[in-house]
């Protein structure tokens, strides 16, 4: 095949591949529908009827709608009255969000480390939790789905509540389970990369009532209800009609888009048996339907000579192929760490405590630094020549990992 792209050679693919967010008629013709109204704020019909298609697809009582999956995280943190002295359980590896929103409720965070499939290890939230702990954060990593069978047997042993951390799992099923609908609550993200995308926003489905409300509340400047005084202590978290109205056409895609996603990620791991260094990570027979952020694919470096996986990473992205890192691990992220320095503490060590900061979670650190990589959901929704461009990238440096030492 040439030389590789890195070091001057042609690269396999030039043409883009499939373009991220999709939108179309539906999502015009809704937003033309909001313009018309003149209601293009907070609590409308367009966002009551995205609330209710949400939660009915999901099989969730309510869908509560928030301006991002960070603010999701955080008020159902705070709607399960967590706060000073109470310790929560996230996973070491995934994005700063779960974290985030534990430390924005006054509590701390207590991190774990994640298994062989990339999401929170049972074991270790067993021996993460303390006379402290009221809650576990659960993040369905990339297109994988957490052990939730154990995870909820060792919550329900210990009292806890499950939060799902569904921000790269919409659509995604546990059996006859929703991702989202097994825990006390789930969060989504509709961040402009996520597979339901509006730019940005956020929901929480929940089958507790109670709960629902006080979302509402918290989401709401601590309003129970539109057009009362504030009765609480909350900001203004809401989303827009606009929102709302891509949110229902991005809905409506949503089962096509995970089918086509899951066939194309199955031709992959196929087409990638016998090729060194990387593979697709095992499927689970519990789940039904895989969502997706992006697909993760673990990296032995051994099989390549002990490539550094930045610069395998490198050397696809120069092939035509937007691989990237996966997630640092939180607690040693720079965006993490610069809490430290936020004005809200008052002494150092404290902080450094309720940041999680002295946690080791070994195989977390193995991921972040050399265990993986990842390819966004948008490649797996095209044909399956675009998947055969992917294999062939792959092949490519494998085969001619000899040349890379001279970039390094």
């Amino acid at each position: 095949m040439g030389d590789l792209a890195l070091v001057g050679g042609e690269p396999v693919r030039r043409r883009p591949f499939a373009p991220w967010p999709v939108h179309g008629d539906r999502e015009r013709a809704l937003l033309s529908e909001v313009l018309a109204t003149g209601h293009w704020g907070y609590d409308g019909p367009m966002e009551a009827a995205f609330c209710a298609e949400f939660a009915g697809t999901l099989g969730a009582a309510r869908a509560v709608c928030v301006d991002s999956g960070t603010a999701a995280l955080e008020i159902t943190v705070r709607a399960l009255g967590i706060g000073w002295g109470d310790e929560v359980i996230v996973p070491a590896f995934t994005w700063t969000a779960p974290a985030w929103a534990v430390v924005q409720a006054g509590a701390s965070v207590v991190f774990a480390d994640v298994g062989p499939d990339w999401c929170l290890s049972p074991a270790s939230v067993l021996a993460a939790i303390t006379p402290r702990t009221r809650a576990v954060v659960v993040v369905h990593t990339y297109r994988q789905l957490a052990e939730m069978d154990q995870l909820l047997s060792v919550a329900r042993r210990h009292g806890l509540h499950v939060i799902e951390d569904c921000a790269h799992a919409h659509g995604a099923r546990w059996g006859d389970r929703a991702a989202g609908t097994m825990g006390v609550a789930g969060c989504f993200s509709f961040q402009n990369g996520k597979s339901m995308a509006a730019g940005e926003g956020g929901a929480v489905v929940t089958d507790d009532p109670a709960l629902a409300d006080r979302l509402y509340s918290l989401k709401n400047c601590g309003r129970p209800a539109r057009d009362q005084l504030p009765h609480g202590f909350g900001g203004n978290r809401r989303i827009t009609e606009f929102q709302a109205a891509v949110l229902r056409g991005q809905l409506e895609r949503l089962e096509a888009q995970c089918a086509l996603r899951d066939e194309r990620v199955a031709y992959l791991g196929r087409m990638l048996a016998g090729a060194p260094g990387l593979t697709t990570l095992p499927a689970k027979p519990q789940v039904t339907r895989y969502g997706a952020f992006a697909v993760p694919l673990a990296y032995d470096a051994a099989a390549l000579g002990g490539l550094d996986v930045d610069v395998l990473v490198a050397a696809l992205v120069a092939e035509g192929i937007p691989a990237r890192r996966p997630h640092e691990v939180v607690y040693r992220s720079a965006l993490w760490r610069s809490g430290l320095d936020a004005p809200m503490w008052s002494d150092r060590d404290r902080a450094a405590e309720r940041l999680g900061l002295a946690a080791s979670c070994p195989h977390a650190e193995h991921l972040s630094a050399r265990g993986g990589m990842i390819l966004p959901h948008q490649l797996f929704l095209g044909s399956a020549a675009d998947v055969d461009d992917v294999v062939t990238a792959i092949r490519k440096v494998g085969d001619n990992v000899d040349q890379l030492p001279r970039v390094l």
